[in-house]
């Protein structure tokens, strides 16, 4: 799978908002330095780089990490759309091959987008029990992490373990005594009584179960970072990228371990 965009995807992106020599598309000095917050919601200075309109385009997109990649090619298409090249088009300044070609290129941009939205992360998708509270929640911390980056989405990736850990507890009848139960005392309930999940002690020794056991320490220390690291409230200092990626799959991770048990 595309890691990130290479050279063979970034000359296909030239080649679908068009140009000779050093020009690209419509775009002037000034307009591609308002490019990168107006279309893209990115804070990039083309003026930084060396080179024609061409030539720091191909820097700024080539060098840059996926998910400005990923924002950088929905800017393409959104002030490229396919109706704007249809129009060129129908006006004659494309032939039908032309138009034909730039379809194409469209449909690769638009499946690279999420390919580089989500690097690095889990997919959560086909849940046993996909509760509509959960569904919202993820599609909230996703598009958290497409609009934003990970450092934002940590408290979203959190609310959805924690919801999904109540209502499958409500579900089996398991009552939490703890007012205001937190996430980690959902798992310790299921642990301990739910059929489906409860560890023969006689084998709690097994590598396994003490990976499993060691999931509610797991989740006292992520809930820990949710309320002092993250944007859940107005903490100082935030959790790093790469952490707060780290801390979204060890979210998912348990989800889909819990799904595929009960």
């Amino acid at each position: 799978m595309m890691e990130r965009l290479g050279g063979k995807e970034v000359n296909s992106v030239l080649g679908y908002i068009g140009g000779e020599g050093g020009y690209l598309g419509n775009f002037t000095y000034a307009s591609h330095a308002q490019f990168y917050p107006m279309y893209c919601g990115v804070d990039i200075d083309p003026n930084e780089f060396q080179g024609t309109i061409r030539q720091r385009f191909t820097t700024i997109l080539s060098e840059s990490e996926p998910l400005i990649q990923s924002k950088i090619l929905q800017g393409v298409t959104d002030k490229y759309t396919l109706e704007f090249f249809e129009d060129r088009f129908n006006d004659g300044f494309l032939t039908k091959q032309e138009f034909e070609h730039k379809k194409r290129i469209h449909n690769n941009i638009m499946t690279w987008i999420p390919v580089l939205k989500g690097k690095g992360l889990l997919e959560v998708k086909d849940l046993v029990y996909n509760y509509s509270f959960v569904q919202e929640t993820l599609d909230q911390c996703q598009t958290l992490i497409s609009q934003h980056n990970c450092q934002s989405a940590v408290d979203r990736a959190h609310t959805a373990l924690h919801g999904y850990l109540k209502e499958t507890c409500k579900n089996a009848g398991l009552i939490i005594k703890e007012n205001n139960p937190k996430i980690q005392d959902y798992w310790g309930k299921l642990k301990q009584e739910h059929p489906s999940i409860l560890i023969d002690h006689s084998q709690s020794h097994l590598p396994i179960n003490q990976i499993v056991n060691a999931i509610g320490k797991l989740l006292e220390n992520l809930n820990e970072i949710r309320n002092n690291k993250s944007f859940s409230h107005p903490n100082e200092e935030l959790i790093g990228e790469s952490e707060a990626k780290l801390v979204i799959n060890l979210f998912r991770s348990i989800l889909h371990y819990i799904d595929s048990k009960v």
